[in-house]
């Protein structure tokens, strides 16, 4: 749309909330860490160059169509399994339920009979999920051993079909992201497999995983074509906006809200204790973007990764050729569902464990002396300051 009543020209400015951290080096990762322990997000500018957002958006449409055909095959083979599984069974397999397979999905299979991962589709997108800057701030906020546990590839926004009324402007759906999502993808008496959990209230101070969305064009990202709504420090409180006694009304303002805006190719990150919403696009353009989720090696990755692209599943899978082509750093990542290959104690965890355990331990260096721990007031550290000893340890 490119009349709308209620249009506030200056929504269409690109600017980012990336603004003021340093670019380059340990100071610029140690922005966006401290922007996220304490707002509980940041967004990493221009992690796909300029000169490639065109090529990587296209080659995500281009995976999308992919998926399209293989979710109908993925779906047709359920129902062979359903009726293997009782042969008397009566199975609707009409091209109705195909289309409503959000409202009557088949039951996800067991493994071995897994769903194809988003990310096979979409090769060119794949690589820059590895690109240093995303992973060195992943792993500061959550674990050295990182993984990522879902892949949306279909998570853009379309513009709207005509004006959008102040009302609608108003309206928002306000949540945070699994595992933090109290509703966990929407749990029934008729699919009970279709609750994939959730961290009960009150969630524990700790980031657990770490939400991307890859704004991908072909526009900046701004307030005007949909950024996503944000409440800076969300991730501290207690309450959630679908916790049911916690008086929040999930569809209205909240004070101190804003909208995300970055450059194309840019990637917003947020703790998924955040309270967010998606905003409205009043452009003439689709926003592209996929939705990638961090998290370290302890969370389980039983969810619903593939939902936004016709997937019903609690288990995905990378195809052997396609990991094949994955350069070391991006098999990290995906290493715990790639077809045939075993997840193991990534390099760096391994570095820190022999070091806990064999090289730098007292009683190891001073095997005939114990020393004096008389120093020491267990609670009084904060983590700023163990980081900062740990800096002036290794230097």
């Amino acid at each position: 749309m490119s009349k709308h009543l209620n249009l506030d020209e200056r929504l269409r400015v690109p600017y980012s909330i990336g603004t003021g951290i340093p670019k380059g080096g340990d100071a610029e990762i140690e922005g966006y860490v401290r922007s996220l322990r304490t707002q509980g997000f940041c967004v990493i500018e221009r992690v796909i160059p300029k000169d490639q957002v065109d090529a990587v958006r296209e080659s995500v449409h281009r995976g999308r169509e992919l998926l399209q055909q293989d979710r109908e095959a993925e779906r047709r083979k359920r129902i062979e399994i359903e009726r293997q599984r009782d042969p008397d069974a009566e199975i609707d397999d009409s091209p109705e339920r195909f289309e409503r397979w959000r409202q009557d999905p088949v039951r996800p299979p067991m493994a071995p009979h897994a769903e194809l991962c988003d990310i096979a589709r979409c090769e060119t997108f794949a690589e820059y999920l590895a690109e240093p800057r995303v992973l060195r701030v992943a792993r500061a906020v959550l674990d050295t051993h990182i993984r990522i546990l879902q892949t949306e590839v279909s998570k853009s926004s379309q513009p709207a079909k005509k004006p959008l009324s102040e009302q609608q402007l108003k309206h928002r759906g306000w949540h945070s992201d699994w595992p933090h999502d109290l509703s966990a993808y929407g749990p029934n008496s008729e699919h009970p497999w279709k609750h994939c959990g959730a961290v009960a209230q009150p969630f524990p101070d700790v980031c657990m995983a770490l939400s991307t969305v890859w704004y991908l064009g072909p526009e900046d990202v701004t307030p005007f074509n949909g950024g996503t709504w944000i409440v800076p420090g969300s991730h501290k409180d207690p309450r959630n906006p679908r916790g049911p006694d916690d008086g929040i009304d999930a569809r209205a303002p909240i004070p101190g809200e804003f909208q995300v805006s970055a450059p194309a190719g840019s990637v917003f990150m947020q703790d998924t204790r955040c309270w967010h919403s998606t905003g409205l696009n009043q452009s003439e353009h689709e926003r592209t973007a996929v939705v990638c989720r961090y998290a370290p090696w302890w969370l389980s990755g039983n969810e619903f990764g593939n939902l936004h692209s016709g997937g019903h599943t609690l288990r995905t899978y990378v195809p052997r050729e396609v990991f094949a082509k994955f350069s070391p750093e991006l098999k990290l990542l995906y290493r715990h569902i790639a077809e045939g290959e075993e997840d193991v104690l990534q390099p760096e965890n391994q570095h820190k464990s022999l070091r806990a355990r064999f090289i730098d331990q007292p009683e190891l260096r001073h095997p005939d002396r114990i020393g004096d721990n008389s120093h020491i007031a267990a609670g009084d550290m904060s983590v700023e300051e163990w980081e900062r000893s740990r800096v002036q340890n290794e230097h």
